[in-house]
């Protein structure tokens, strides 16, 4: 989709590529996504939201988030729905696993934003983790026992991408960003961080995320800070 952007395709807002088969997977940073062909949900959203401003933009990984974490609940027993969390700021775990990941991509000009592609990986029928993935990854297969309808599972997520997009209109958003903070990966948690500047780890009590998107902290000493995803990586493992 991003070629199709840079070779001036007149894409339409809403505008999905899906694909079977994926191949050097990217999530934040250095992440990377597995995902074996014809198991799993991999493709790109094309957004026009031209009603944001720059500085709005965290709005975008908000509703997705939510999003594609009320469509994994949607195929989960009630017991386990209850477990799903967005983790800062945009992978959907259930538990302490990872099921869903976002990557997000904008094009802007000036303080306006042209378009912005969201890429999503749900992992839905996976059976074949890599063995680095095997203990922090999971899929609705591996949870419920039972193989699930890609095209069923589809067309939930884009309905509620559709439902949701009017959260991030400006007298909406504050509902929006409430939402998103509900479903926040240990909110109100003691956790482990490195801050990936200095490769220092240390402990922080998560009390929130600004509107910019920086996490907001309370460190061992009392004090608070936000951080930038630049700066901060979470260690799943509490203090």
């Amino acid at each position: 989709m991003l070629q199709a952007l840079a070779a001036g395709e007149g894409l339409a807002d809403g505008a999905v590529f899906t694909t079977d088969e994926q191949f050097a997977g990217r999530g934040q940073g250095s992440n990377f996504w597995h995902a074996t062909p014809g198991d799993n949900l991999t493709l790109s959203v094309l957004l026009r939201p031209d009603h944001l401003s720059v500085d709005r933009l965290f709005v975008l990984t908000e509703f997705i988030s939510i999003a594609v974490a009320d469509t994994v609940r949607r195929f989960l027993p009630a017991d386990l729905g209850t477990t799903v969390r967005t983790k800062w700021p945009n992978d959907i775990y259930v538990g302490d696993r990872k099921i869903a990941g976002i990557l997000i991509q904008n094009g802007l000009r000036g303080s306006t934003v042209q378009w912005s592609v969201a890429g999503i990986g749900l992992n839905v029928n996976e059976m074949a983790f890599p063995p680095v993935l095997n203990t922090t990854a999971t899929s609705l297969r591996q949870l419920t026992g039972g193989v699930l309808d890609l095209e069923r599972v589809r067309d939930t997520l884009f309905s509620l991408l559709r439902e949701g997009y009017s959260l991030t209109l400006p007298g909406r958003q504050a509902l929006l960003s409430a939402t998103y903070l509900r479903g926040l990966y240990r909110l109100g948690q003691w956790s482990r961080f490195r801050n990936t500047d200095t490769e220092e780890d240390f402990a922080g009590y998560i009390t929130g995320v600004s509107r910019e998107g920086r996490l907001e902290l309370t460190l061992a000493d009392g004090l608070s800070r936000a951080f930038d995803l630049r700066a901060l990586r979470m260690l799943i493992s509490p203090p």
